[in-house]
């Protein structure tokens, strides 16, 4: 083997002299017909001379390694025309390339962490120009800290290469818009199913976008330079996120909680994760190799889970193990080529995006297999269920009845309570009632009298929630209208007001609590109106109570004279009247008094 090299070499070196003519170039990778060297030191001009060899491969695949890669490349342009051409990178994830003059001069840099924000290709690239028959030496540097290394080296026309670049995005673009429609089809899914295996899928399928981007090149294109550099920086953390992610979402629709064995190693590869991520230095380049060795192990593992769930009575597990299984090809593929054992990448970059394309065309079907299996489990489950439901159907018949009757008993001796309740009550204020009036009697101070007067109405104005109430069968709200009708009546008699008229617009039943609240309020109002508004003790009060936006809203308006605010802050009606609504009904009051008294207050139900 040692002599077949040498003879290689010996055979590369007469034939074709380490020299390209530009103006006879294809499609044939350039580095069979350069110099390499690859070392960890930086080397001088003279030095680089004396440690280039000969190289005879189509590609340079060297994974992941802190050495610099130095090429040679001898130009010969026989032609009589000059000749402007674009030197080609096939790989979108170097950090540092460096073309240098045939003295050592950097010409210019490019790469993830020296391309300007007018990058527009998915390959790095230099354009060259030879003149009419002229001979160059082009030296290229090509480092990188974080990435693996692994390209071959093209010369191509300009007019072609772009045209086949931007072909080659809009095939990439495409596929990711697939994967992207299906991560938010998957999430949505997770939100109306309540389904965390579909939210784990669409977190996978969105990790595998995002790492896809850089690994294709599109990050490099239409995102800023700064971010691509801190996309190179954490090659990683992106790598860890994508394994979590999809061991999440294996564990779950494989129903981990039913297999201990596929639990257990589930939980133990997350756990590992976590320790790669809290303790592999991102700058040392074995870390990426432990990474990527992790993630060769999960990936058949878990492969081989699937087949075990499957086994092991997991239906749905069948198209998994085909969704898996062809993106476990392409995934080996990476990770061969990661670890610079073979660089298969080079002439398929975009095959994983393929594969999950048609993975997520299965797993939707997975998703459909899934919910099939579940609806034949449950009806035979319902089959089961059902002999046993008529007969527990007969017992719990039986049993209601027996409870229905008896809450019934319960109801209505609750009702007959509230009931009495209630009367006595109405008897109580009733008797208060009296009792006032008799005292009202024996007063002979006017001042006094009317004092017991306007006491007698609110004892009244609650009272009489009692007295509606009681004459209904409900005990739970009282009909406004009716009990506002027997309150005016009330007030009317008791002060001799019947040549003040009222208009009344009342649509609304109440609870008792907010409809005693609503009785003082009018007792208050309308007894001031009776007493300050009207001259002749002739005039008109409007009174509505009705809903509007969520808002009960009570109106009292008459036809008076109106007073000025100032005067009856101190007012013990209007005070008690702003205390119940402020307080008791947690509601807003406002008065207009300048004409006439108009008082709006509003509250909740």
């Amino acid at each position: 083997m040692k002599i077949l090299y040498i003879f290689l070499i010996f055979l590369k070196v007469f034939v074709y002299a380490e020299v390209i003519d530009p103006s006879l170039v294809k499609t044939d990778s350039l580095l069979p017909k350069s110099y390499i060297y690859i070392g960890k030191k930086k080397l001088n001009h003279d030095e680089l001379q004396s440690v280039f060899k000969p190289y005879l491969k189509e590609y340079l695949n060297v994974g992941v390694s802190h050495k610099y890669i130095w090429i040679r490349l001898d130009f010969h342009n026989s032609s009589k025309k000059d000749i402007k051409k674009i030197l080609v990178f096939s790989s979108p994830l170097l950090e540092d390339i460096s073309l240098f003059s045939q003295k050592l001069t950097l010409l210019k840099k490019n790469g993830v962490m020296f391309q300007s924000d007018k990058h527009s290709t998915i390959a790095y690239i230099f354009e060259l120009d030879f003149k009419p028959d002229s001979k160059s030496v082009y030296y290229i540097r090509v480092f990188s800290k974080y990435t693996p290394i692994d390209f071959a080296l093209y010369l191509k026309d300009k007019e072609s290469f772009f045209k086949k670049d931007r072909d080659r995005q809009f095939v990439d673009i495409l596929l990711l818009g697939c994967i992207l429609a299906m991560m938010l089809y998957s999430l949505l899914l997770s939100v109306y199913l309540k389904d965390k295996s579909f939210f784990y899928y669409g977190l996978y399928l969105f990790a595998l976008i995002y790492q896809q981007m850089t690994y294709l090149g599109i990050t490099q294109i239409y995102f800023s330079s700064e971010l691509v550099k801190s996309e190179a920086v954490y090659t990683i953390p992106k790598i860890l996120f994508l394994i979590l992610t999809s061991a999440l979402f294996a564990m779950h629709f494989l129903e981990y909680k039913k297999l201990k064995k596929i639990e257990i190693f589930y939980k133990s590869i997350i756990l590992v994760l976590f320790l790669e991520f809290l303790f592999l230095d991102p700058v040392r380049e074995y870390s990426l190799n432990i990474v990527i060795l992790t993630g060769a192990v999960f990936i058949l593992l878990n492969l081989l889970c699937g087949i075990y769930a499957y086994k092991k009575g997991i239906k749905q597990a069948r198209l998994f193990i085909v969704g898996f299984g062809i993106v476990f090809l392409s995934y080996i593929m990476i990770i061969i080529d990661a670890l610079g054992l073979a660089s298969v990448m080079v002439y398929f970059q975009n095959i994983l995006i393929w594969a999950t394309a048609i993975e997520a065309l299965v797993l939707s079907l997975a998703f459909a297999d899934r919910y099939l299996i579940l609806e034949n489990e449950k009806k035979e489950i319902d089959k089961k269920m059902l002999e046993e439901l008529k007969y527990r159907r007969k017992l719990v018949l039986e049993e209601v009845e027996m409870k229905t009757s008896q809450l019934n008993g319960a109801l209505k001796e609750k009702e007959l309570l509230l009931q009495e309740v209630h009367h006595r009550v109405k008897n109580n204020l009733q008797i208060i009632l009296s009792m006032l009036r008799l005292q009202s009697d024996l007063t002979p101070s006017s001042d006094l009298k009317d004092g017991f007067l306007i006491l007698e109405n609110r004892i009244n104005a609650i009272a009489k929630t009692y007295s509606v109430l009681l004459s209904k069968d409900s005990f739970d709200t009282i009909d406004m209208q009716e009990y506002i009708d027997e309150l005016i009546d009330d007030l009317v008699e008791v002060m001799g007001k019947d040549k003040i008229c009222f208009k009344k617009q009342i649509q609304m039943r109440l609870p008792i609590k907010k409809a005693v609240y609503i009785g003082l309020i009018l007792n208050e109002l309308i007894t001031n109106s009776f007493k300050y508004a009207f001259k002749d003790d002739v005039g008109e009060i409007e009174i509505k109570l009705y809903t509007s936006d969520g808002e009960n809203i009570l109106e009292i308006t008459d036809s008076g004279l109106g007073f000025d605010m100032d005067k009856k802050e101190n007012s013990l009606g209007l005070k008690l009247v702003k205390m119940i609504v402020e307080n008791q009904l947690k509601g807003s009051i406002t008065m207009e008094t300048s004409k006439h008294t108009k008082t709006v207050i509003r509250f909740k139900s």
